[in-house]
């Protein structure tokens, strides 16, 4: 009789926990839509109705529904709707690629939709996302929040009012109010694409995009910039502006970390410097930062500001640079008269400390030059001219 007795009690209990493992309604969902029981350190079943069958999980709770696996405190699963709400700690691992977080979750079995609330985070492995609510999609992989999130790679943090993140893909977009920082740029817009992978910042709609460090503006409706390389390519009649000239083409490309630039379609050259200062219109130049020196190229024009004269300036090529720096390899020759009457001989000569004076600059002009001004017009072959001494210096039948 004793023996009976226990052998009803393991089968019973080893019926109840099968039962607790995969109800008889579980014939209504396949395989990969079901959720299974995995772990709980108490377990209660309850059935209210066809529809309303219910399995409370208390303690170390482990579910999961094909490749993604679920944790939390406590948990309710219904198990005809497989719909599952959890509490505390909440954890979704999706196939090892995207852990997410959350203080309440409310799972969707049958759609794979998730919607988490209370102090969400969301992580690739490369970037933290982080939002008070957030749905995220497991069949797809994509998360997206309406009310507000933060996302931080590495040095990098973006903030808006909207997001949506792609796990396949790792691009976040954002959109409302963005805001980028890092230890360079500050970027603002309506709208941002970023990739927390490759560091990649694209940019949709008008953006601006501040660099600390230069102290350089630049005005953009579509473009990248990596954020991890430094380099850009922007695009629509973009404007780049810093202490001493703006930039505005049709398309532009530069690279931070070696100082190179190109600036094609229109491009335009403006100097601040409205008493010696200069312009240049090309539809190709290229800028080197770190020798403060430009080429321009298909069509370009120079015009040099003498007060309220301005002279103009064409070739087949442009090319400008500091003279400080051409004087160290190459004599200049003095041509005008060092008179007491000439104010020009009487500046003072350019040295280290004021090789940013805007006067340290000489272009040069290679084949079919041509100069115009309301009192000279001159042709050569080519050009040598300096804003130091205003001295033109034509070559080859001038």
């Amino acid at each position: 009789m004793t023996s009976r007795f226990i052998l009803l009690v393991l089968f019973s209990f080893a019926f109840g926990f099968s039962f607790a493992q995969r109800l008889p309604s579980d014939t209504a969902n396949p395989e990969g839509k079901r959720i299974d029981i995995l772990y709980a350190d108490k377990y209660n079943y309850q059935k209210i109705d066809s529809l309303n069958e219910f399995v409370s999980l208390v303690g170390k709770v482990k579910v999961q529904q094909d490749k993604v696996i679920f944790y939390a405190d406590s948990a309710v699963l219904n198990r005809q709707l497989n719909i599952l709400e959890a509490f505390g700690n909440v954890h979704i691992n999706d196939a090892d690629s995207i852990h997410t977080y959350a203080q309440y979750l409310r799972y969707l079995g049958k759609e794979k939709k998730a919607f988490l609330q209370k102090k969400v985070r969301l992580t690739d492995g490369k970037g933290v996302l982080t939002t008070e609510e957030l749905e995220y999609d497991a069949t797809v992989k994509i998360g997206t929040y309406l009310k507000g999130g933060k996302l931080v790679n590495k040095k990098s943090t973006l903030t808006s009012q909207e997001g949506y993140y792609y796990g396949d893909t790792r691009d976040v977009i954002f959109k409302r109010k963005v805001v980028m920082i890092d230890p360079d740029n500050k970027i603002t817009g309506d709208t941002l694409q970023y990739n927390t992978g490759t560091e990649i910042a694209t940019f949709t709609s008008p953006t601006i995009v501040y660099n600390i460090k230069d102290k350089r503006t630049i005005k953009t409706r579509e473009g990248f910039y990596d954020m991890k390389n430094k380099k850009a390519e922007l695009y629509k009649r973009s404007v780049i502006e810093d202490s001493s000239a703006v930039f505005t083409a049709d398309e532009m490309a530069f690279d931070d970390s070696t100082g190179l630039g190109e600036f094609r379609g229109n491009a335009v050259y403006r100097s601040k410097d409205t008493a010696q200062g200069f312009d240049m219109i090309a539809n190709n130049i290229r800028t080197n930062k770190k020798s403060s020196s430009m080429v321009a190229t298909q069509k370009p024009l120079l015009l040099i500001k003498q007060g309220v004269d301005t002279i103009y300036i064409t070739a087949d090529t442009l090319y400008s640079a500091k003279l400080s720096d051409l004087t160290k390899t190459r004599v200049v020759p003095q041509i005008r008269d060092k008179s007491a009457n000439d104010t020009l001989a009487n500046k003072t000569v350019l040295t280290d400390k004021n090789a940013e004076d805007s006067s340290d600059k000489f272009f040069e002009a290679y084949y079919n030059v041509k100069v115009f001004s309301d009192s000279l017009q001159a042709v050569g072959d080519s050009l040598f001219y300096s804003l130091k001494d205003s001295v033109f210096r034509l070559f080859k039948k001038p």
